[in-house]
């Protein structure tokens, strides 16, 4: 039974490493694409982040195209996986101008996204640094081999407007389809305590039926 238990480990490892993976996104970002809640299966083969550098070279080519949602590690912790819709290829000019998303001076249209703030701001000296950039950005040229994504939430999401482009390196995969969604509170900084861990799931287990969004379920993620 030994050798069946490192067997079935082993498995467990390399297809969450290098097949598939469920993961979720714990904020509002990618809403109403992916809600608080939903739970999917990243596809993570052929992806380099998944895999050492010096096997990168000798992968088979996946391809990545501007509206493709893709997970890659965060800019800011390289344990979290983000997840975004790539907007600007390499060699795009991307720039935002009230809201409005521009690539090489053409509108993009763009019927994922929502805005859940009117106000555009300005860049006036007194406006906040990372207001100035939701609303108006750029125009900033892709480098080779980089992306630049944002969150179909634009007003309530961390993206390439505020940290930088994302290089193909750090792609870890792209979601393919929930297959749970559960009615959830946004993520919240901060470590959770045993009491706080025990709610969560006791609440999980108690409202599962009536909080589980069963016309979710299925979703291709796209």
């Amino acid at each position: 039974w030994i050798e069946s238990l490192a067997f079935t480990v082993l498995f467990v490892l390399i297809f969450t490493n290098y097949i598939a993976q469920a993961t979720q996104v714990p904020t509002e970002s990618m809403k109403p694409t992916i809600m608080v809640g939903d739970h999917f299966f990243l596809d993570k083969i052929a992806f380099p982040a998944n895999y050492p550098a010096v096997v990168r070279p000798y992968l088979p080519h996946r391809s990545i195209r501007r509206g493709d949602i893709i997970a890659f590690k965060s800019p800011t912790d390289g344990n979290i996986p983000f997840v975004k819709r790539v907007i600007g290829m390499p060699a795009d000019t991307v720039e935002v101008r009230n809201k409005n998303l521009f690539i090489n001076g053409d509108r993009l249209d763009e019927p994922y996204k929502i805005h859940v703030d009117s106000t555009v701001y300005s860049q006036d000296p007194w406006t906040p640094e990372e207001l100035k950039v939701r609303d108006n950005y750029g125009p900033a040229t892709v480098p080779a081999n980089r992306y630049f994504v944002m969150g179909d939430n634009r007003d309530n999401s961390n993206d390439s407007r505020y940290w930088g482009f994302v290089t193909w390196d750090e792609v870890i995969g792209k979601p393919l389809f929930i297959y749970w969604s559960y009615e959830s509170d946004p993520y919240v900084p901060g470590e959770k305590s045993i009491r706080e861990w025990l709610y969560s799931y006791g609440s999980i287990a108690i409202h599962f039926f009536n909080r589980t969004r069963w016309f979710r379920i299925g979703t291709l993620v796209d």
